[in-house]
């Protein structure tokens, strides 16, 4: 396991809640490290304080309600293999995924947690029908004599692996940043910001399968991800296609998601995030396009050095503890069957 932080932004009367929570995981050895799991691999966003404490929020700081839901997570991800398939995908596959699900801009709202974006005009009829094949496809279970093969994962599987890149790589290195408010405690959620200027009717009730499947998993696996939701550009009729849309819709999700017409937008976004990070669409100087890689901010790319580059690389990426002890950022993934470990960056300290 990652080492225990001082401060995770436990509140104070709940953290009896939290001993015993800990407490009961450790009794029932769902702690144990995965097999599946490198020697080298750090444990963010799978068993580190900050996750133990998200599924426990979820959960009300019920002790006996959290473990179980931290139970059947862990259980999801053995049985979908998608540790070994963090390190083995196809990294076409990872990007194509970019495509249907809000993506991570590179930037940070002015708490410091990562801006996601999205824009539904791309979920149209023949996304949607991409997506519904690999609600067809069988399941992916690895083995070592397939490991040649280019694993192709189904539904689920695919969209465990993207969101594990939230949870692995995205939050543990909005966390080492100090230049935000609360600098001691860690990043353990996101904001999400929807562009639904063309969301239609008739597209809402063919999203209700992928709303279905994908509220479930979030909710399940990767429960307090995300404080709040806005809806930028709702159209007058937003609560026709809500009226669809929410019985799929986990209620807990349901009630982060503010929506804000035309007039609001820039105003509101301003309240959580400064101009240079607010898409030009709605009055930022942000140049943010649909399914972009991360485009780092100043900051970030101090912390990992990047001088080439101010976009990550495509695939998956993930944090490894390297021989001299020190937190290296890893891109993972595969290309024709080639696995690749390419170091990304090696920090000297934490911090910007």
């Amino acid at each position: 396991m990652a080492a225990s932080q001082p401060n995770i932004g436990i509140p104070p009367e709940h953290e009896a809640s939290f001993k015993a929570f800990t407490e009961a995981i450790q009794e029932n050895g769902v702690l144990t490290r995965p097999e599946s799991l490198e020697s080298r691999d750090l444990c963010y966003g799978l068993s580190d304080p900050p996750t133990l404490l998200r599924f426990l929020v979820a959960r009300q700081f019920d002790p006996d309600g959290a473990l179980k839901q931290f139970q059947e997570a862990c259980k999801f991800r053995e049985d979908k293999h998608i540790l070994r398939l963090y390190d083995l995908i196809d990294i076409d596959y990872f990007e194509q995924a970019r495509q249907f699900y809000p993506h991570w801009s590179g930037r940070r709202d002015k708490k410091g947690s990562p801006i996601l974006m999205f824009d539904v005009e791309y979920l149209d009829r023949d996304a949607v029908a991409r997506w519904e094949t690999t609600r067809k496809n069988s399941r992916w279970i690895y083995s070592q004599s397939g490991k040649d093969e280019p694993p192709n994962p189904d539904m689920l599987q695919l969209a465990t692996v993207y969101h594990d890149n939230l949870i692995r790589f995205i939050l543990p290195l909005c966390s080492m940043m100090t230049d935000r408010p609360n600098p001691s405690v860690p990043v353990t959620n996101s904001i999400c910001v929807v562009d639904g200027t063309n969301l239609g009717l008739k597209q809402a009730w063919g999203l209700r399968f992928f709303a279905q499947e994908i509220s479930w998993l979030l909710s399940t696996c990767y429960p307090e991800t995300i404080e709040r939701i806005f809806l930028c550009n709702a159209p007058s009729y937003y609560s026709t296609i809500w009226r669809y849309l929410k019985g799929w819709v986990d209620p807990r999700t349901a009630e982060k998601i503010q929506v804000l017409e035309e007039s609001e937008v820039l105003p509101t976004l301003r309240e959580y995030i400064d101009d240079a990070n607010i898409p030009a669409k709605f009055g930022g100087n942000f140049q943010f396009t649909h399914g972009m890689l991360p485009d780092l901010d100043d900051n970030l790319q101090r912390l990992l050095n990047s001088d080439s580059s101010k976009s990550l690389p495509p695939g998956p990426l993930k944090w490894i503890q390297d021989s001299d002890g020190r937190q290296t950022a890893l891109a993972v993934g595969s290309r024709a069957g080639s696995e690749r470990s390419d170091k990304i960056a090696t920090l000297d300290r934490i911090g910007q």
